[in-house]
């Protein structure tokens, strides 16, 4: 054997090497090794919703849950046709009569929504800022003003360079916004092999109402985003770092500096805060269940819900209150609390969960 057919074989396997180090960290991360032994359970009731009810944003001071939906897999198979919506959920009715009424505006007509977030200010005004992916592949951030019933009136569309990938936004003023990129690119081959690697190029941008800028970097696909009630925290979840980033908020610049870091050993998508402060997370405990599902209905994938509390000093505890193999809902994408119970939606099937909101966290 000749020196040069050494140094190939050699070659060869170190890039076989490689390529199996890398194929393991990435099942690793999306759960591929995981095996749920037990569900833990809740009361729960469906309410017919149209598909993709991916984000539910609630009103707590009016009664009323914004939902955004759009039927992903209509999207996948090429529909033209498949225009997004954004529903109210009157939640001062009785429980039973909890029903979707849709709101949305006739403007913007390409319209695909995906996270949205309320502000409300001190005038008791409200404006709903939604996630919009145009059919044109130009992302945007929608705002709308939000009458009292729920109803929406189109304001502005914010677009920019750096929103090349948003998933998630979270609204600080009237005007003003963070926004989660996922990747670092819209490009579908790119962005698959940013998720393959476990690449750190996903980031929070921030728009103050006239320009754009970075706020965050080096996350592995960011997803849900928040703010505590008094708007100097904010949250922010990985779904590829499995973990949740908190940052104090400069309310003046909109600077973000990180202050607390935490492994929650799942995929994390959107993030509600609750009246007292604890956050409830939606996740994914098995991605690649989650990817075949996007692809097929009839193959389930895991919801799960987390519960995070923080102690005053600093720490805190983290756990699940609810976590199904699928049968009841398949990838949960938001678990939204009102009162004592919480909304589960997910991104490719109709019906929306109501389950009963438990505070007791269990291991996962």
């Amino acid at each position: 054997m000749s020196t040069l057919q050494r140094w190939l074989i050699f070659a060869a396997v170190i890039v076989v090497g490689m390529m199996s180090i890398i194929t393991w960290r990435f099942l690793a991360a999306a759960g591929y090794f995981t095996a749920i032994k037990l569900e833990v359970t809740a009361q729960c009731s469906p309410i017919a919703a149209p598909p993709g009810a991916e984000d539910i944003e609630i009103d707590r001071a009016r009664g009323l849950a914004f939902v955004s939906a759009s039927d992903r897999r209509a999207l996948m198979a090429g529909s033209k046709a498949a225009r997004g919506g954004i529903y109210v959920i009157d939640l001062t009715a009785p429980a039973d009569h909890w029903q979707l009424r849709p709101v949305t505006a006739s403007e913007p007509a390409d319209f695909h929504p995906h996270g949205l977030s309320l502000y409300a200010g001190a005038d008791g005004a409200r404006r709903l800022f939604v996630v919009n992916h145009r059919s044109d592949k130009t992302e945007a951030v929608e705002i709308f003003d939000v009458a009292e019933d729920g109803s929406l009136t189109y304001v502005r569309s914010v677009t920019d360079p750096l929103l090349v990938s948003p998933n998630d936004v979270v609204a600080v003023g009237p005007d003003s916004f963070y926004a989660t990129n996922d990747h670092s690119t819209g490009n579908k081959i790119r962005s698959m092999i940013e998720d393959v690697l476990l690449s750190i190029k996903s980031n929070v941008v921030y728009f103050d109402g006239t320009k754009m800028s970075i706020a965050a970097n080096r996350l592995a696909f960011a997803n849900g985003i928040n703010k505590s009630a008094d708007g100097k925290t904010i949250y922010v979840s990985e779904s590829l770092g499995l973990s949740l980033h908190v940052y104090a908020r400069n309310v003046d610049t909109g600077v973000l500096t990180q202050t607390d870091y935490t492994q929650l050993g799942t995929s994390l998508d959107n993030i509600d805060v609750l009246e007292d402060g604890a956050l409830l997370i939606a996740a994914h405990p098995k991605v690649t269940s989650f990817l075949s599902h996007a692809r097929d209905a009839s193959e389930l994938s895991p919801s799960q819900v987390l519960r995070v509390e923080f102690a005053k000093g600093g720490g805190g505890k983290a756990g699940t209150i609810y976590l199904n193999l699928g049968k009841e809902i398949s990838g949960a994408t938001v678990a939204a609390g009102y009162r004592d119970v919480m909304l589960l939606g997910n991104a490719f099937d109709e019906g929306i969960l109501v389950c009963q909101q438990s505070k007791e966290i269990k291991g996962y």
